[in-house]
């Protein structure tokens, strides 16, 4: 049904209903058999999709309760953390990665109103948030990442790369060789997954090494687009692009070979992509980053957190950056607390 689906939809702009879709990243290997992952857990929805005739607004939604959350506590201990950055920087050694965004997860004890955890932790600067009750998952998606956005002819993917904590400052960010390294790494990596859907000589770099500032960070972005050729689908966008390098890093087939073999379980919907069609305003997808899945059986939060790794990476360093993409999920409450040995 999915490919069906992916397939009919060229111009959903043109239909009567707003459509959203999400999916988890066990997907890639159904548009490209030669990617990897990690075993799916058969309980969590490969792809779901939901229709609808308008928007409910939060006025619409009525009072929301309260809710209780445990300490995070990390899977991986610092030495497995150290062990697996000194796997990734042989692996660039032997020529067979230039980034691995290698992550890990967080996870904690959660019961209450799920919604109303959704609400705290949503921010107006995050443009890509998203809430998704799916079966006994909830999915708190404060995504701050554009993976693209397609309306008529144009497509428009801004990866994210690059990161510091605040207080610092963003022209330090600006300024910072890794980092630009980093990012134009995966725009050269997406410019080439949108060449298999664009028209020659379309693709163009409008804006490159752009500093977006957030509550508890700095994040350096970049801008591609480019028109897609006659004829292209939903399914032919996503064959090409997903999923996005901004989370797996380069080259693709090879690093997530590396990535599943690394990372102890999978990643669900944790950097796959939650997409919302409106009528008259084309597709937007983004990246499940900073993105919490609830689960109402187990009353266990998983939060998934990374960055890329490269060769002028340090253990410290990204161990550091992990702590501060995470910081999203007390700021507004209590200082983070990470528990690992």
């Amino acid at each position: 049904m999915s490919a069906r689906f992916l397939r009919r939809y060229r111009r959903p702009s043109m239909d009567s209903t707003m459509w959203q879709v999400m999916f988890r990243t066990s997907v890639p290997p159904a548009f490209d058999k030669h990617f990897s992952v990690c075993e799916p857990d058969e309980e969590f929805p490969l792809v779901w999709f939901g229709i609808y005739e308008k928007p409910i607004h939060d006025d619409d939604i009525g009072q929301k309760g309260g809710y209780s959350v445990s300490d995070w506590r990390t899977d991986t201990t610092r030495n497995e953390y150290r062990n697996n950055i000194e796997h990734i920087h042989a692996a660039i050694a032997r020529g067979e990665t230039y980034q691995v965004n290698y992550s890990t997860r967080l996870k904690a004890e959660f019961s209450g109103d799920e919604l109303a955890f959704y609400e705290d932790l949503r921010d107006p600067l995050t443009n890509y948030s998203a809430y998704l009750n799916v079966g006994r998952y909830r999915i708190v998606s404060i995504s701050p990442e554009l993976f693209f956005h397609w309306d008529g002819d144009t497509i428009r993917t801004k990866p994210m790369k690059g990161t510091l904590s605040k207080p610092g400052h963003q022209q330090t960010l600006f300024e910072s060789e890794k980092n630009r390294t980093e990012n134009v790494m995966i725009v050269d990596l997406l410019r080439n997954d949108l060449g298999r859907i664009a028209n020659t000589g379309s693709i163009r770099v409008p804006n490159l090494f752009e500093i977006e500032e957030y509550p508890t960070l700095y994040q350096m972005t970049s801008t591609i687009e480019a028109s897609t050729k006659p004829g292209v689908t939903l399914f032919d966008v996503f064959q090409a692009m997903f999923p996005c390098g901004s989370i797996t890093g380069a080259p693709k087939i090879s690093t997530m070979k590396i990535i599943s073999s690394l990372e102890k379980e999978p990643r669900h919907i944790y950097c796959g992509s939650i997409g919302l069609a409106v009528p008259g305003e084309g597709i937007t997808f983004n990246v499940a980053i900073r993105t919490v899945l609830l689960d109402t059986h187990t009353q266990q939060a998983v939060y998934g957190v990374g960055g890329g790794v490269i060769w002028d990476s340090t253990t410290e360093d990204e161990y550091d950056e992990m702590r501060t993409k995470s910081k999203v999920l007390t700021y507004r409450y209590d200082e983070l607390e990470i528990n690992a040995e």
